[in-house]
């Protein structure tokens, strides 16, 4: 019967034996996950590392569980005890070393989030506060120094339920095999679907990976009690390794739709490498060689510490680092995994086993505190009094929810209802029916939103009502099939309200059609026009494209206007938007209709506005590209001065 016995009761838990050949697996998965890291044009299905690691994971893991419930040895305490004692101290020592060198590099918002990510990072969850902070307005994933957390998260997930799971089977006297072949089959359906509308929650869910673990699950089963049905001979090494090859070199990230498929490759093929034996001769010289075993064993700490120190580059840079200081983060890993494994794993895995049990809880002390140390940052908002430049930025943190009106007449990504009901009247702007004013509508996406206060601000002067449309991801055009519902709505909008102005912005250059983003068509464009003719639009105005920076303002204006004291900069700008501006301008002209040139109000040969005051910082926006009101005022305010932007006026 499966119990959780004393020690003195209970046999040592038995493992599996030692196979060089699947350090040298470790070593493949990791090597690979960080030269994509690093260098991802080098390697661009290097990610696909971490998939190897899961079929590893679930291989041995499984075995251990297989075997000791058969033999009626199996402890829970000591399994957990094992896993607690294997994982903890390297994750303790890089979630402290990351929040210490995060006091002295991050800005307080940064911090905030790494606050968090600490917390979620020690409560093995990272993949869960990963998923649900995604979206529109979520920051570079390459300032998360803690982003690669999510694996291990997934791995602790399956640790906890996989034994309490597999007892349940033992003491129900169901099939091993059956119940894994089951699992693995509907999370890989889950998988494949998910990635369909919800690439992102694939990604991160638990239930679209544990088909990855099963595969090593179900390898464990086949060689414990079925190793007729296994593959013999030298090839299933060969091809599981050319499967691999074949993996690393084609599975492209940026195409979701694939990757529930193409991940078969990996998965797959360290499946038949495992398989293979350790006495197989690519197992024994290729992956069994001293170089690859020696990575092995050092890869969960190589792992652990790549990517803050990459990502802390990313972030101290203020852009991608050059090779020589990526190089140089690889090999500061590496030295600092060897002595963690060295100083910390070795010791602690070789501890008297009399202690152990004690050991085991008092790591969970110490990983709790560093979790409420987490927590601490995030609820003080990232202790911003630890850096005098932060509390030079006037007015704080900029609330977008509230100045975009978010959730109301800036809606969220997707094409559902267009307006909640009572928004839609709040959203047309009209003040008094009975003594109507020129009426200004605003349509667009979340730049489009970011202009809205300035407009907004204006009313007064010139005593005109002011509409709002806008959508996340949805350009202002007709028939773009994402946003199709929506902007029909707005059309119909139009059609019922009459406005004298129809102001048209956009992220242009950001519908490349990669991704969710749909590709800008300029056809389409021109149909737009057109139909707002029809409608009896007297003044239609392209806006063009906001300045945007490969990083976010607040930052780099912290380090020109604090540092430098310059209120312009070029430092990480993206080029494309002075060409996407241009590629607008020339539409409009083609066309007839306004246009304002947000590049050409606010840059010069010195750079673009990043503070709307020269004596005070008080950025112009709020993340790379999107306004804040102080900016949104200074652009409507110089395309008013400019004569750009003619407001209505009764």
């Amino acid at each position: 019967m499966l119990r959780s016995a004393s020690r003195t009761e209970m046999p040592h838990l038995a493992h599996p034996h030692y196979r060089a050949d699947i350090d040298g697996l470790r070593a493949v998965a990791v090597l690979s996950v960080v030269a994509f890291h690093a260098f991802p044009n080098w390697l661009q299905g290097g990610f696909v590392g971490v998939d190897i690691f899961f079929v590893i994971s679930g291989y041995l893991i499984s075995t251990i569980i297989f075997g000791n419930l058969e033999r009626g040895s199996f402890s829970y305490a000591e399994f957990y005890s094992r896993r607690i004692r294997r994982i903890f101290p390297a994750l303790i020592l890089v979630l402290v070393a990351t929040l210490a060198l995060g006091w002295y590099t991050l800005l307080a918002v940064d911090y905030k989030q790494l606050g968090k990510h600490i917390a979620s990072g020690a409560g093995f969850v990272s993949n869960y506060a990963l998923w649900f902070e995604s979206g529109y307005f979520d920051s570079d994933a390459k300032r998360k120094p803690l982003l690669h957390l999510w694996s291990l998260g997934i791995e602790e997930q399956f640790y906890i339920g996989w034994p309490l799971l597999l007892g349940l089977v033992w003491n129900r006297k169901w099939n091993f095999l059956t119940v894994t072949l089951w699992i693995a089959a509907a999370s890989f359906v889950v998988n494949v679907s998910m990635i369909g509308y919800d690439p992102v929650g694939a990604f991160y869910s638990p239930l679209s990976r544990i088909w990855e673990l099963m595969i090593g699950g179900i390898l464990a089963y086949l060689a414990l009690h079925r190793p007729e049905l296994l593959p013999k001979g030298q090839w299933p090494s060969m091809v599981g390794l050319a499967l691999i090859a074949v993996g690393l070199a084609l599975v492209n990230s940026e195409d979701h739709r694939a990757l529930g498929w193409w991940i078969l490759l990996p998965t797959v093929g360290a499946f038949l490498v495992i398989s293979g034996g350790p006495g197989t001769w690519l197992n024994r010289h290729v992956l069994g060689n001293r170089v690859l075993v020696w990575v092995g064993l050092i890869s969960y700490p190589l792992y652990l510490w790549h990517w803050p120190l990459l990502s802390f580059a990313q972030i101290v840079e203020g852009r991608t680092p050059s090779s020589a200081i990526r190089l140089a983060a690889i090999v500061l890993s590496v030295t600092f995994a060897r002595l963690t494994y060295r100083f910390i794993e070795i010791p602690i895995r070789n501890h008297k086993r009399d202690s152990n049990k004690g050991l085991a809880i008092a790591l969970c002390v110490v990983m709790a505190a560093v979790s409420l140390a987490g927590l601490g940052s995030y609820a003080q908002d990232g202790f911003a009094f630890r850096q005098v430049n932060r509390s030079a930025i006037a007015g704080g943190y900029y609330d977008w929810q509230a100045g975009y009106r978010y959730g109301q007449c800036f809606l969220a990504v997707g094409d559902g209802p267009p307006h909640a009901p009572g928004f839609a009247d709040q959203c047309s702007g009209v003040s008094n029916p009975a003594a109507p004013k020129p009426l200004v509508l605003i349509w667009g996406d979340s730049h489009a939103a970011s202009v809205y206060r300035g407009l907004y601000n204006q009313k007064m002067a010139f005593n005109f009502d002011l509409a709002q449309f806008n959508a996340m991801g949805c350009p202002p055009i007709v028939d773009v099939s994402v946003c199709r519902n929506r902007n029909h709505y707005v059309m119909e909008k139009i059609e019922e309200l009459h406005p004298d102005t129809v102001i048209l912005a956009a992220y242009w250059s950001r519908y490349d059609g990669t991704g969710i983003w749909p590709r800008l068509d300029y056809d389409k464009l021109k149909l737009t026009i057109q139909s707002l003719r029809a409608l009896g639009v007297p003044h239609i105005v392209l806006l063009g494209h906001l300045p945007v920076f490969e990083a976010a303002q607040p930052d780099i204006a912290v380090r020109e206007f604090v540092a430098n004291k310059r209120d312009r900069t070029y430092l990480r700008f993206d080029e494309r938007s002075v060409q996407a501006d241009e590629a607008i301008r020339a539409f409009a002209r083609d066309n007839g209709v306004g246009f304002v040139s947000p590049i050409d109000l606010l840059c010069n040969r010195e750079g673009c506005l990043i503070s709307t005051s020269k004596t005070t910082l008080i950025p112009l926006a709020w993340d790379i590209a999107h306004l804040t009101e102080a900016g949104s005022t200074r652009l409507i305010d110089l395309a008013i001065e400019n004569k750009m932007l003619t407001l209505p006026h009764p």
